[in-house]
């Protein structure tokens, strides 16, 4: 069994806790936090040992570890667990600045371990569906929408970097292509101290056209896709994890309408039962660090305003 740890137990860190607890090929050592009282109950609840420092969860001798402390804390967590040679799944974004990511991609290189960002979309059951649905097809548009209310919890940084990073980095996986001409429009309504609301849009380099519109300012969540391509039409939901094929029939411009039957499955057990398993067989990390600091160059362009 490999030994495990959390670091950060907010709302995703618990979720983290949850399922290592679950797995049966990972021993949950310990969590830690600076809220004493949050870390003792969790440390009651899942039978594990609580730490106020996470230094002191690196000195239990763990194979790996997940960070969801703030991103704008990720580069000095991520380093630490390096130098203790520990193993790291960090929840995305990869960190607040391109500097800092890529300390912590040199960090783990020199340190011979796996450092695999969290961007929990590419294992949503529907992504591999929607994929293959594509693929070998020419690819016009794609359009995704990812709204809802405002999280309290999220003080460090804006929607751009917290949600929009989802999608950019699905148009990356889905596409197999970077973006270029990158142009945005991000404003702030809320309470927030950073923008809650994007319209993105950018062309790739194979040629596919992307909007992207996300914001915290509905009060209900929507996440969907559309990919339009010159022989067929995909649409997916990522909460309900449904997808739908539309298909030019007939001259008199009826269609045909598919939908996939797909499994339901958590995505962030499937996250990280491959991060685990490529420790397990030494294999690269499913998304390795490189991946993640694409996709925050991609957010960090979005914020400097039309390009």
């Amino acid at each position: 069994m490999l030994r495990v740890g959390v670091i950060g137990l907010g709302a995703m860190g618990r979720h983290h806790v949850r399922i290592y607890s679950e797995l049966p090929n990972a021993k949950l050592v310990g969590v830690a936090d600076l809220n004493d009282e949050l870390t003792s109950t969790t440390a009651r609840k899942y039978k594990t040992k609580g730490f106020g420092d996470f230094h002191d969860l690196l000195q239990q001798n763990l194979d790996a570890v997940s960070i969801a402390v703030p991103t704008s804390l990720h580069r000095d967590v991520a380093i630490a667990a390096a130098g203790k040679g520990v193993n790291v799944l960090v929840e995305k974004p990869i960190a607040d600045t391109i500097q800092n990511a890529e300390d912590m991609i040199k960090s783990c290189q020199q340190s011979g371990v796996k450092l695999m960002v969290g961007h929990i979309e590419r294992f949503n059951p529907i992504v591999p569906v929607i994929k293959k649905a594509i693929e070998g097809f020419h690819v016009i548009s794609i359009t995704i929408a990812r709204l809802g209310p405002f999280p309290p919890r999220i003080r460090d940084v804006g929607i751009v970097i917290d949600l929009a990073t989802h999608d950019i980095d699905l148009v990356r996986y889905l596409t197999t292509s970077e973006a270029k001409k990158v142009y945005s429009l991000v404003k702030r309504k809320s309470l927030s101290e950073h923008e809650d609301s994007a319209l993105i849009s950018f062309e790739t380099e194979s040629g596919v056209l992307v909007q992207l519109t996300v914001n915290w300012l509905t009060p209900f969540k929507v996440r969907e896709i559309n990919i339009a391509t010159r022989e067929k039409f995909v649409r997916g939901w990522f909460q309900e994890q449904k997808v739908w094929e539309y298909q030019r029939w007939k001259e008199d411009n009826s269609y045909i309408v598919k939908e996939f039957s797909i499994p339901f499955a958590e995505p962030l057990k499937l996250e990280l039962e491959a991060f685990l398993t490529s420790i397990e067989n030494n294999t690269g990390a499913p998304i390795p660090g490189e991946e993640g600091l694409k996709t925050l160059a991609v957010a960090l362009e979005c914020l400097k305003g039309t390009r």
